[in-house]
């Protein structure tokens, strides 16, 4: 299925560039070059919520089978599509640089279609020549970027000063977002131990704003999952007294007794607050002294 798709891009390029540039025939008469990138769609993998950037660089060979030499600049075309990697339907265009790092690092990122002009060559490959060229591939997608694969097909070029191309390859760039999620604890709390501990106060009966809020990071949609160490209870050490009470988290009302979870679907990433409460069971004729309980939240792209 790949290289059937490839073969007709390939045709589909070699048409738009002969119209774009009518020499070609003649440049072909000079030398007989050809294109070869170790794979054809370059592929970032990225996860907004651990990576610092999303680039990589990737590999071709220029391969010289005619008898006189081919000379001319490494150079990027779009054929006939506006610039930017697309993704899910509704998502923002995410732009994208491509630098020629053979000769110290050239800029042909082909933002208005194709790249900027470049003069004399850059490239010099002798009849019979494999030479390697290097290219970097770095995408800027924004800060809520949606998971989900963001690409685009552009082609590669080798051309002359003067305008004449002498090989052209079809490529893909992909930026693939991960589904990620991350979760977190705002507000009022310590951290003893590096555990993070909400100071309930006296024990009264009744409602409590805990003035913390649970907040999640993600790509996309997730769940997230709430277990209690005491099943919902407030206990004494490792004594046998305890208070009863529940947790509300943002609108949502989780049973304590077992593990609970709630969903979020969506295509979107997402920052969500949920500010925390509980609500403190019957204290009457219980003994004094420090209650407590540990809550566990996990969360998972889905």
């Amino acid at each position: 299925m790949v290289s059937t798709v490839s073969k007709s891009l390939a045709t589909v390029a070699a048409l738009g560039l002969l119209a774009l540039f009518p020499d070609q025939t003649s440049a072909q008469d000079k030398c007989e070059l050809a294109i070869e990138p170790a794979l054809e769609q370059w592929t970032i993998r990225y996860n907004p919520l651990e990576d610092d950037v999303a680039q990589r660089q990737f590999d071709i060979s220029l391969v010289n089978t005619g008898a006189t030499p081919c000379n001319g600049n490494i150079l990027a075309f779009l054929q006939g599509e506006s610039f930017g990697l697309r993704g899910p339907a509704g998502a923002p265009v995410v732009r994208y640089a491509l630098v020629d790092d053979t000769y110290g690092g050239v800029n042909i990122t082909p933002v208005t279609g194709q790249s900027p002009r470049r003069r004399g060559s850059s490239v010099r490959i002798k009849q019979g020549e494999r030479m390697p060229a290097r290219l970097t591939f770095a995408a800027f997608p924004d800060a809520g970027a949606a998971q989900g694969r963001y690409a685009q097909t552009l082609h590669l070029l080798v051309q002359q000063d003067n305008g004449q191309v002498h090989a052209a390859r079809p490529v893909t760039l992909a930026l693939e977002v991960a589904a990620a999620a991350a979760i977190g604890l705002k507000g009022e709390f310590t951290r003893p131990q590096g555990t993070a501990v909400i100071d309930l106060g006296e024990l009264t009966e009744g409602p409590r704003p805990l003035n913390a809020s649970l907040y999640v990071h993600s790509t996309g949609g997730y769940r997230v999952s709430i277990t209690s160490a005491n099943q919902g209870r407030l206990r004494q050490g490792a004594s046998g007294w305890y208070v009863d009470y529940r947790l509300k988290v943002g609108p949502q009302n989780i049973n304590l007794q077992g593990s609970d979870t709630f969903s979020v679907v969506s295509q979107t990433a997402r920052q969500d607050d949920y500010p925390l409460s509980v609500r403190i069971g019957d204290v009457a004729g219980k003994r004094a002294g420090d209650y407590s309980d540990t809550l566990t939240f996990t969360v998972a792209a889905i």
